[in-house]
């Protein structure tokens, strides 16, 4: 807890509970808006009753607006939902969270937001919106930005800031995995390109190739520029998975996935598989980024959350390539939680 977050507990005990449920409230009304009572009652799995009396306030303190349609944030309400963010953070400990992660897990820059992805709609939604705000400090700093695929990397283009930066060039970091366009690697660079007002390039090849299929399509005059292009990048935005989820989502064999469960796998990234010591244990042979170029990249930052991505998390990042983790409350209190009982 901060030192204001602290003082406000000894002073007005009751306060802190109701300073995070009308935080929730004004944060759920600003995603969901128009939204009535009801529904804002069941998303927040409090009772209606509270939640009458709790946005009556926000009404009366001009912080939303209701009518027929629902309820929506004002000016006003954006305004101090923005503001009370950092009194949130304080009193639910982010700040001291994010130093124990960072040295726990040997990262210079953690980044954690409130929430738990696996049980929090908007937390995904609050994830991409910060990590998209994390990017937009550093962007200007940078030629080239390689990304990954996957639900969370679409998230984080969606809140992109759009801005007017054309000697910018985003690539996909690896070919796709064949599943919904929306979540692939070629799709989120061209969406952010698009709101940078950017360049980019695509690669149309599939993520999972056998290794002939690779000697031969590395030498075509027309992926391997490309190629050279994302081994160059200056910044890889990646996620981070489950291996068995992503074991079938890349369609490996049951062969292969047999290999990998023996040596107890726990995290996988762009291809490769890790285990609880951060050693890669399994690849998926793909064109593009391999673990290899990592070395050569100025700032990796990987994105994911969620308490069920907690060993996932902690085993990719102890293979010591990621420059900065953006993840959640969920995630980060769940690593800390495997460090400390050993």
């Amino acid at each position: 807890m901060s030192e204001k977050a602290l003082y406000l507990s000894k002073l007005a005990p009751e306060m802190i509970e109701i300073v995070q449920r009308r935080y929730d409230c004004l944060r759920t009304i600003s995603y969901l808006e128009p939204i009535g009572r009801r529904v804002l009652s069941e998303r927040l799995k409090i009772g209606e009753r509270i939640i009458r009396n709790d946005v009556e306030t926000l009404r009366q303190q001009e912080l939303i607006n209701a009518d027929a349609k629902g309820m929506t944030i004002t000016s006003l309400g954006e305004r101090v939902l923005k503001e009370l963010d950092s009194l949130v953070r304080g009193i639910k400990g982010l700040d001291n969270l994010e130093k124990a992660l960072s040295t726990y897990l040997n990262i210079k820059n953690v980044i954690i937001i409130t929430g738990d992805i696996d049980s929090d709609p908007f937390a995904k939604e609050e994830l991409g919106r910060v990590a998209a705000l994390n990017l937009d400090k550093i962007i200007e700093t940078v030629k080239t930005i390689a990304v990954t695929g996957g639900n969370t990397l679409a998230e984080f283009a969606n809140h992109i800031v759009s801005e007017n930066i054309q000697d910018l060039l985003i690539l996909p970091a690896r070919g796709g995995l064949g599943e919904k366009v929306e979540i692939q690697a070629n799709t989120i660079a061209a969406k952010i390109a698009d709101k940078l007002n950017a360049s980019y390039r695509l690669l149309h090849v599939p993520d999972h190739m056998s290794k002939s299929s690779i000697e031969q399509l590395v030498n075509d005059p027309y992926i391997a520029p490309i190629i050279n292009l994302i081994k160059q990048t200056e910044i890889l935005i990646h996620g981070i998975g489950n291996p068995l989820e992503m074991a079938e989502r890349r369609k490996l064999s049951l062969e292969e996935v047999d290999n990998i469960t023996q040596y107890d796998v726990q995290g996988e990234a762009f291809g490769y598989f890790f285990n609880k010591k951060g050693d890669i244990v399994y690849s998926s042979p793909s064109i593009g980024l391999n673990i290899n170029d990592l070395g050569k990249i100025k700032n990796v930052i990987a994105i994911a959350g969620g308490k069920s991505k907690a060993l996932a998390i902690k085993a990719v990042t102890k293979a010591g390539f990621i420059d900065c983790l953006i993840t959640d409350e969920g995630a980060a209190r769940s690593i800390l939680e495997i460090f400390e009982t050993k």
